[in-house]
């Protein structure tokens, strides 16, 4: 019942994280800006990140995770406007998790539980967004997730 929660709760916070990246402005009123404002006004940009947890109890545990993302921008093909420049971002996350008795009588149930979440946006009139996530049971009480998100956006025919 504690992996359980744990794995809602885990879910609750993968989303509202997933959710927050994509933060919008606040303005009270309208501003005209002037040319030299509008040189420095960044249109394109991405987000990606990756979140995972390993839980397991037994006799014998084995618990590890990894997570990575990384954004990169490109050059811009519209003179004077670097911030139609393309961008990419990936994101992964791994983890493992073994709960074994190694056959011993008496012992609390074995149990092992991962979760990876991994997500991400991009700005642009052309946007990729490719999201993967596989769950491996093996046996001896082994549980191997893993999941990758990439994201690119552009701005085409402008």
């Amino acid at each position: 019942m504690i992996a359980l929660v744990k794995s809602v709760s885990f879910c609750v916070v993968a989303t509202g994280l997933c959710l927050s990246i994509t933060a919008s402005a606040w303005a009270d009123n309208l501003v005209a800006l002037t040319d030299q404002q509008l040189d420095r006004v960044t249109a394109g940009g991405a987000a990606v990140a990756a979140i995972t947890d390993a839980q397991a109890a037994g006799v014998l545990t084995l618990t590890s995770t990894t997570a990575n993302s990384l954004v990169v921008p490109g050059p811009s093909p519209y003179p004077g406007q670097p911030g139609l420049a393309p961008t990419g971002g990936a994101a992964d996350g791994t983890a493992l998790a073994v709960g074994t008795n190694l056959g011993l009588g008496g012992e609390p149930p074995a149990s092992s539980n991962t979760a990876v979440a991994t997500g991400g946006v991009a700005n642009g009139n052309q946007v990729v967004n490719s999201t993967f996530n596989q769950t491996v049971n093996g046996a001896g009480g082994v549980r191997f997730q893993a999941g990758w998100t990439f994201v690119y956006g552009a701005w085409i025919g402008l």
